[in-house]
C-alpha cells in the first residue's frame, strides 16, 4: 500500500487527511482505506513555501468518505463469476431474485409512504438532495442538454442521519455485501460510498436520457500524483483528460411491486425500462458503437450491476411510479485496469 513514505509529511487541512510528497504535491489520504492512493488536492507554494489547498468537490468527498464494503450473507442467486463475465464484455449483470417478494413489498411501502408525504422531494429533511441539475451532470461539458426528470436524494448507510428506512437499508446492505464479495473473490479494490441514492419517477413520463455514471472528460487535468519511477500519468496513457469522478461500479436495486413493470400489457405500457448500450467505445455519447442493446424491466427484486465508466444507459419514460436504489463503489488511483 501507499502510506507515508520516507521524507513525506502527514497533514490535516480543513479536516482532510493528506500528505505532502517529495514532489511538492498535496495528496489525499483515504481515512478508511490508507493503502489506497488518493488524488492530488493541492501543492506546495513555490514562491513562499506555504501550501495551496484546492479544496474538495462532491466527487472528492465521495471518495474520501468511502469505506471497504462490509460482509453479509448473500442469497444463492448472486453469481460472483457471472458478474465478472458480464462486466468484462461491457454489459450489465442482471441479478434476479436479489430480494424476496416480502422484502420488496416492505421497502416499497416505506418509499411510497415517504413519497406521498413529500419526503422524497427537493428540500426534504429525510434525505440529502442531489444538486438541481443532477450529480452525474456536474462538471460535464459534453452533456449540457441532458434531460433528467426523477426526484432523487441520498441517505447515510453508516449510522449517521439522514438514514433510510430499515427495509430500504437492508437492500442497500445486500448490494454492499455483493461489492465485498467481488472485492474478496476478484481482488477488485472497490470502496463503497457512505451514501446510497433513492430515486422516484412520478409515472408521468419521467425519464433520464443517455449518460454514463463516470464520464471521460478531455478538458480535465489528471489528478494522479507523481510517483518515483512511474510516468506522470499513472491513470491513463492518453495525453490529456481524466475521469469525472472515482466511481467504478454502479449497483441498482428496483423496489417496485412485481406486477407494475412485468411483461403483461399493462406492465409494458408502464415503460420505465433501463436501456443499456453494451460495449460502447469511450466518448460515444449516443450508443452508435454499441455491440448490443439490452432493455431491463425494473422488476421488484431485480438488481443490476455495471461498470460506471463503461456502460452508457438511459431510463425510458415511465408511466407508473418507479422506485430505484443506487449504490456506487469507488476506487482510488491504483486501478489495475488503467
Amino acid at each position: 500500500g501507499v502510506g507515508d513514505e520516507e521524507g513525506e509529511e502527514a497533514l490535516e487541512i480543513e479536516g482532510v487527511k493528506c500528505r505532502l510528497t517529495d514532489f511538492g504535491e498535496l495528496v489525499m489520504k483515504l481515512p478508511h482505506c490508507p493503502s489506497a492512493l488518493g488524488p492530488v488536492i493541492g501543492k506546495r507554494d513555490p514562491s513562499g513555501g506555504g501550501i495551496v489547498f484546492g479544496g474538495l468537490d462532491d466527487w472528492l468527498w465521495e471518495l474520501y468518505n468511502s469505506h471497504p464494503p462490509r460482509e453479509l450473507p448473500l442469497p444463492p442467486s448472486f453469481d460472483v463469476q457471472a458478474v465478472a463475465d458480464a462486466l468484462g464484455k461491457g454489459a450489465p449483470y442482471l441479478w434476479d431474485n436479489f430480494a424476496t417478494g416480502d422484502e420488496i413489498a416492505a421497502a416499497n411501502a416505506e418509499l411510497n409512504q415517504m413519497f406521498t408525504s413529500k419526503q422524497m422531494a427537493l428540500g426534504s429533511e429525510s434525505w440529502v438532495d442531489e444538486c438541481q441539475d443532477g450529480g452525474h451532470a456536474r462538471n460535464r461539458k459534453t452533456l449540457n442538454g441532458q434531460r433528467r426528470d426523477d426526484a432523487c436524494g441520498f441517505w447515510d448507510l453508516f449510522g449517521e442521519q439522514p438514514a433510510p428506512p430499515p427495509g430500504v437499508l437492508a437492500l442497500f446492505r445486500r448490494l454492499e455485501a455483493a461489492g465485498e464479495r467481488l472485492r474478496a473473490v476478484h481482488g477488485w479494490p472497490v470502496l463503497v460510498s457512505h451514501l446510497g441514492m433513492g430515486a422516484v419517477y412520478d409515472g408521468k413520463g419521467a425519464m433520464y436520457s443517455q449518460h454514463r455514471d463516470n464520464e471521460w472528460q478531455k478538458y480535465l487535468k489528471t489528478r494522479a500524483p507523481r510517483r518515483p519511477g512511474r510516468p506522470r500519468r499513472a491513470r491513463t496513457s492518453a495525453a490529456t483528460g481524466d475521469w469525472m469522478n472515482f466511481r467504478e461500479l454502479t449497483m441498482l436495486a428496483y423496489v417496485n411491486l412485481p406486477e407494475h413493470f412485468d411483461e403483461s400489457e399493462q406492465g409494458q405500457a408502464a415503460g420505465g425500462r433501463l436501456r443499456c448500450y453494451a460495449d460502447t467505445k469511450k466518448g460515444d455519447l449516443v450508443g452508435s458503437t454499441a455491440s448490443e442493446l439490452v432493455e431491463v424491466a425494473p422488476l421488484g427484486g431485480r438488481a443490476v450491476i455495471f461498470r460506471s465508466r463503461e456502460l452508457l444507459h438511459e431510463v425510458l419514460p415511465a408511466y407508473a411510479r418507479r422506485f430505484c436504489l443506487t449504490l456506487w463503489f469507488c476506487t482510488g488511483l491504483d486501478d489495475p485496469d488503467e
